[in-house]
């Protein structure tokens, strides 16, 4: 930019417009000054060094700005679906939609895979652990089961796992030169590939959706894991408990609320526009890598931690909905007014 479009800049600024009362008056002497006579070398100087400082300004101001918006985006789709999953349940006579992420990795897709499941390492969010659903106040698995019961009740009645044995499929060539591309150690190596078309957000899915995913069903014989949130009772309602809560490493001593947490991904059947009150399009979380899982996550009440096992509520009830990375609504607004950092 040569000094002519500098100076026909600098008399085109408000001094009104400018916040700093000693900045404004320096501006506009120098335009008068300008209009009298012109310039000395020394004002030119300033001239430059005020819209240095105006430039500034404006890029602070600016800084952050897409960050914010999804952060604004987020809290619009967690609402959304909140109300979407709501919806559903009174549309279709007290059920939930089925078929939720479980955000777990199982050795092998049979009862026993899924009883050993680990949480898959692609996961941003770490307030969450895996328990066994039908553990009992015994904590025996084999006893008559609960919160397997309510949740078949209520509709869930499948979870989708990743599984390791579904990465050797023909039908995507997931194999790799380091072993089976579905395994927990290898997700994020297999989503960063360009050799095949699966991405974090469909993860869960099975192979024919390009996913490394299976369909487990619920069965009261058996004791699948699910994961259940860590992150205490307050950050997700506002109001404290005296209960003992669960904090992934106490199991047997915590007594309070048994919160579920499983991902909205496109298998579940809330994101099926064809069902009555399904929705048209699985919301993404922007504020995770390439290679982390990006959907939003459900938490519900099933009950109470007791005595080493799950008490099982009279019915399962929608309590909020999180990002991906675990963060609640209010967290997410905080990034989106400024008042917390975005991710």
């Amino acid at each position: 930019m040569n000094m002519k479009t500098v100076l026909k800049h600098f008399d085109r600024i408000d001094p009104a417009s400018i916040p700093d009362s000693q900045l404004a008056g320096r501006v506009g002497r120098l335009q008068r000054a300008r209009k009298q006579g012109g310039f000395t070398l020394l004002e030119l100087l300033v001239v430059v060094a005020i819209l240095a400082a105006i430039a500034g300004t404006a890029t602070i101001a600016l800084q952050d700005t897409d960050a914010r918006a999804s952060a604004a985006a987020h809290v619009a789709m967690m609402d959304e679906l909140n109300k979407g999953i709501r919806t559903y349940r009174v549309l279709n006579r007290n059920t939930l939609p089925n078929n939720y992420d479980s955000l777990l990795v199982a050795a092998t897709s049979d009862a026993a895979g899924v009883a050993a499941a680990v949480p898959a390492s692609i996961l941003a969010i770490e307030d969450v652990s895996p328990v066994a659903l039908n553990t009992d106040l015994a904590g025996d698995s084999t006893a008559t089961p609960a919160t397997t019961g309510i949740l078949q009740d209520i509709g869930i009645t499948q979870l989708q796992y990743i599984g390791a044995d579904q990465g050797n499929d023909a039908i995507h060539g997931f194999v790799t030169a380091s072993g089976d591309a579905c395994t927990d150690a290898n997700l994020a190596d297999t989503i960063a590939s360009r050799g095949n078309a699966v991405v974090a957000g469909n993860i869960f899915l099975t192979p024919l959706g390009n996913g490394c995913g299976f369909a487990y069903t619920l069965d009261g014989n058996d004791a699948p894991l699910a994961m259940f949130w860590t992150g205490g009772q307050e950050r997700l309602v506002g109001q404290p408990t005296g209960a003992v809560e669960f904090d992934g490493t106490n199991l047997a001593a915590a007594t309070g609320k048994a919160y579920l947490a499983v991902g909205l991904g496109p298998a579940s059947t809330l994101f099926n526009a064809n069902d009555l009150g399904g929705m048209t399009s699985v919301p993404v979380y922007r504020h995770v890598s390439a290679t982390e899982y990006n959907r939003f996550i459900a938490i519900y009440d099933v009950g109470n931690f007791n005595g080493g096992g799950i008490e099982a509520a009279d019915q399962v009830a929608l309590v909020t909905i999180i990002d991906g990375a675990g963060d609640t609504k209010e967290e997410e607004l905080g990034e989106w007014d400024g008042t917390r950092n975005t991710i």
